[in-house]
């Protein structure tokens, strides 16, 4: 359910959540998510991390409106004036193309259907197929392509019209470590250039310090939030360095905590 505008320096407020799924725990109802608050700031990167089955990805279609809360508020930016502001892009990168159209046909139809003019089209999609390393596969329908290229595909098509908040659910879960740098590098310079806010839901720790500004682990049931960290650290980011190894043992830490 839907609240009251928000203040502009916020992207997405989560306040007073509840969420149960229609199962029993141990014999007992269980609430999955109780009294649960969150705020995203406007321009913000985001990472959710936890543990597999916390309940990561319901929280992120909470933050979408795929899945409605029992009780509580979602609050979204007075900047939001449609559909078209919000993506949620899930791991499965085939759910976010048209297999019948080729890789060129799937970045330009978005902006077809919402009357992009020609001049400007045309460089948004040039430009995307350029970061995304996706010009020689234009003629290439979906079917043909190898997981790293489809999901390079799937993310700019969902991206290509500058939604103000995108939220990918575990879009690197599948990928190795090489397309997962490229395709981290390609999200940071649309977040800042199209001024986005990119909300990361992942497991994994490497992910979560490829892209983040602040990583947010939940845990527990019903789900808490176990750790806030903001990370100070440059981009790309540079591995084997101290301020490198302390982020990735503060999640480490806050991860195990929450299994305890």
């Amino acid at each position: 359910m839907s609240g009251p505008a928000l203040s502009n320096r916020s992207a997405l407020e989560l306040e007073d959540i509840d969420f149960s799924y229609a199962t029993r725990l141990n014999g007992i109802n269980g609430a999955l998510y109780k009294d649960f608050s969150l705020r995203i700031e406007q321009g913000s990167i985001v990472t959710i991390m936890g543990a597999s089955g916390v309940g990561k990805s319901t929280l992120g279609r909470i933050m979408a409106g795929i899945v409605l809360p029992q009780k509580g508020i979602v609050r979204r930016s007075p900047d939001f004036t449609g559909p078209s502001d919000l993506v949620y892009v899930d791991q499965h990168p085939m759910n976010g193309v048209f297999p019948w159209q080729t890789v060129l046909e799937n970045v330009r139809y978005p902006l077809e259907k919402l009357k992009w003019e020609g001049r400007e089209r045309r460089d948004r999609i040039c430009y995307l197929m350029t970061l995304f390393r996706l010009s020689p596969l234009s003629d290439v329908y979906p079917a043909q392509l190898s997981g790293g290229e489809l999901q390079r595909l799937a993310l700019s098509r969902c991206l290509s019209w500058k939604p103000k908040l995108v939220i990918l659910d575990e879009p690197f879960s599948a990928l190795d470590g090489k397309v997962k740098a490229e395709i981290t590098s390609a999200l940071h310079e649309l977040a800042l250039k199209d001024r986005m806010t990119l909300v990361l839901i992942t497991h994994n720790v490497s992910d979560a310090l490829a892209l983040g500004m602040r990583c947010i682990i939940i845990a527990k049931r019903p789900v808490r939030v176990m750790s806030d960290l903001d990370f100070h650290l440059g981009f790309p980011r540079e591995e084997n360095t101290p301020d490198y190894d302390a982020m990735q043992q503060a999640l480490i830490n806050g991860i195990r905590d929450g299994l305890v």
